[in-house]
């Protein structure tokens, strides 16, 4: 009689871990998977052969000032590298807007800089290719290339708060740069 309370108590707190361990196990497969979203979750990407890889920094804030055209290259940029290791051979970039909230800054629908007011420029292998106002981007496509085998195209993205832009005091902007493979 003795030796089955034991075993039963046994069972019980094996019964409670594994409901635990299960239930957590649940939360970060399901829940958390779809209802966070982490900014910094880019490195290392890989969509079929190509791979995405990037320094972790893609959140603007704006609390800076405003700059001109000229003085782009003092904006830090978020840097990051297409490298194909197979035979695909083309791939797309989209910019997406992280959604409000997600990130623990205190960002609310007052604090959100639009696209309207930033400017954008990207460079390839040290060229700029791009520079307009980030609404100007249709369809958040931010680029479409062809890559060969083995060739990795090295990236930087500067978006910045342009010298025209007004009500943009304490604000910013919080974005993620998407691979797709084009296929």
């Amino acid at each position: 009689m003795k030796n089955n309370k034991i075993l039963i108590i046994c069972v019980a707190i094996l019964l409670f871990i594994f409901l635990v361990f299960g239930t957590y196990a649940w939360y970060l497969f399901f829940l958390k998977a779809s209802g966070d979203f982490d900014i910094n979750n880019n490195s290392n990407l890989k969509d079929g052969n190509i791979v995405f890889k990037d320094n972790g920094n893609s959140v603007y804030d704006a609390d800076a000032s405003i700059v001109e055209d000229e003085q782009v290259d003092s904006v830090e940029a978020y840097s990051f590298q297409v490298i194909n290791y197979g035979d695909e051979d083309s791939y797309n970039l989209y910019i997406e807007d992280v959604p409000l909230n997600s990130i623990d800054d205190g960002c609310t629908s007052e604090t959100l800089l639009s696209r309207s007011q930033l400017k954008y420029q990207l460079k390839l292998n040290g060229t700029v290719i791009k520079e307009d106002y980030l609404s100007n981007i249709n369809d958040n496509i931010l680029d479409t290339r062809s890559i060969s085998k083995d060739a990795t195209n090295n990236y930087e993205l500067r978006i910045y708060i342009h010298e025209d832009a007004t009500d943009w005091t304490g604000k910013h902007y919080h974005y993620k740069v998407v691979l797709n493979n084009g296929k």
